[in-house]
């Protein structure tokens, strides 16, 4: 009777020791499901913020010149997108002071610079392969069309957090075409030519670039794509022209996800070379005037 007590009791604690292992077991397999579940949930669609600031002395080496403009600028963009297509477009903040407000000194003679950035507006789609881009310049509309650009990513695991998503880093280079500035202050002889006599060759830069994983979609702003996933910062010609996300939203328009379809309809290249030619009429016109002072901008000698 006692032998088969202790064999009961025993059998007890062994089935309430079993039981215990078995909810601790069932507990770690619900939590590393969840895990799971979180981790493939990752977001595919949504909004996201960024600030765009821009070196305006880089190119200006008179000393003149750069006490009439603010050293930077700042500008706002969004990317609104789902898995298959994107969105990327200027954002005008109408109550934002103009920076150049004041440049010049304000003085009677001084020299007052007033201008809006043109806006961007550039829609991919990933299963067409293709880009459409709406773009404004002088008051005249372009719609640009044309397949995607494909880019050669070195991908580096440097990381870092930008609006708390973990980035990676990549790189590629790109080309862009050199423009030329002269100034002429007080309607005289005192020019200031950013690219001197140099020929205008088209300049190799660095881009760099941090995307973020966790947002797995292959876009980015100004239609930078092809990297595993959205672009959140870019770098171009180390600190001339960043542009970095500042908030990362789940809710967006999705009705105002679509392509734009105003304008010039035109690819890349002709674009390119209805620019080129706009920008010599500007300069055989004399530029671009503003009291006593002149801008041109492009070639000529």
């Amino acid at each position: 009777m006692i032998k088969y007590f202790q064999y009961n009791n025993n059998y007890k604690e062994v089935k309430i020791a079993f039981m215990k292992k078995t909810q601790l077991v069932l507990g770690l397999l619900v939590a590393l499901t969840s895990l799971t579940t979180v981790a493939n949930a990752q977001m595919k669609e949504g909004k996201i913020s960024y600030e765009r600031k821009i070196n305006m002395h880089r190119n200006l080496p008179d000393p003149q010149m750069k006490s009439m403009v603010p050293e930077f600028r700042t500008d706002k963009f969004e990317l609104i997108f789902n898995e298959n297509v994107s969105l990327f477009r200027s954002v005008v903040d109408e109550e934002a002071p103009d920076p150049f407000a004041n440049a010049g000194g304000g003085g009677g003679g001084g020299m007052r610079f007033n201008f809006r950035m043109p806006s961007a507006n550039t829609y991919t789609d990933l299963a067409k392969q293709m880009q459409y881009e709406g773009r404004e310049f002088f008051e005249k509309e372009f719609l640009i069309v044309d397949s995607l650009k494909q880019y050669k990513w070195k991908l580096s695991e440097e990381t870092k957090t930008i609006a708390k998503q973990l980035c990676k880093k990549a790189t590629t280079m790109v080309t862009a075409p050199q423009m030329r500035m002269r100034v002429s202050i007080g309607g005289g002889g005192n020019n200031t030519d950013t690219a001197a006599n140099t020929p205008r060759a088209p300049k190799e830069t660095e881009l760099v670039v941090w995307y973020a994983e966790g947002i797995p979609v292959s876009f980015g702003p100004e239609g930078y794509s092809g990297l595993p996933g959205v672009i959140m910062e870019i770098d171009q010609d180390n600190g001339a022209n960043v542009m970095t996300a500042v908030e990362v939203s789940t809710k967006y328009p999705k009705k105002e996800l679509v392509a734009p379809s105003k304008g010039e309809k035109m690819n890349r290249a002709q674009f390119q070379e209805n620019m080129m030619k706009l920008m010599q009429d500007m300069q055989r016109g004399g530029g671009i005037r503003m009291g006593g002072s002149a801008i041109r901008i492009g070639g000529g000698n």
